[in-house]
């Protein structure tokens, strides 16, 4: 079993933090969807780039410290023979003031094709890994900043009363 933790700061107050995680996520229990996660290959010149289409599932979580948001977090991926399941969870805590908050994905998943699969794993897969959470959470991240300054910029054109 291999393992990620990732983590971004987010451009947005934790206050206000969830609402546009829940607007990213699926996550209705009885809904998946489908996301394609890309990343460029490390050590490789050019545009190379590895792709994998992956059935993402979101629930929310309670945090018995009530010390984060929290949500679990899983993906199928397409073609199982190749690429890993991931089982894990995502939390929003504080960030680095006010108007900040960090996005930490943290999980395990199990190497494909046995023996070879962890080999690889350990030679190249692992950093492919953590590249791809965090590209996830990067593009969870500028989503979440988006409607955020969004939803700023329509505050400010409201008229004051």
């Amino acid at each position: 079993m291999s393992e990620i933790r990732e983590r971004v700061f987010v451009a947005c107050p934790l206050g206000r933090a969830h609402h546009y995680l829940a607007q990213v996520l699926p996550t209705d229990t009885s809904a998946s969807r489908p996301l394609v996660l890309r990343v460029s290959l490390p050590g490789v010149r050019g545009d190379a780039k590895l792709e994998q289409e992956v059935t993402v599932n979101c629930s929310p979580l309670t945090d018995p410290r009530h010390e984060s948001e929290v949500w679990h977090l899983s993906w199928a991926p397409r073609q199982p023979a190749i690429y890993p399941y991931f089982d894990g969870r995502i939390s929003i805590k504080g960030g680095e003031d006010y108007s900040s908050c960090r996005l930490v994905l943290e999980g395990s998943y199990e190497p494909p094709l046995g023996l070879p699969g962890r080999a690889f794993d350990a030679a190249l897969g692992r950093r492919i890994a953590g590249i791809t959470a965090r590209e996830l959470l990067r593009s969870i991240a500028e989503r979440m900043e988006a409607s955020f300054r969004a939803d700023e910029a329509r505050k400010q054109g409201e008229p004051s009363h």
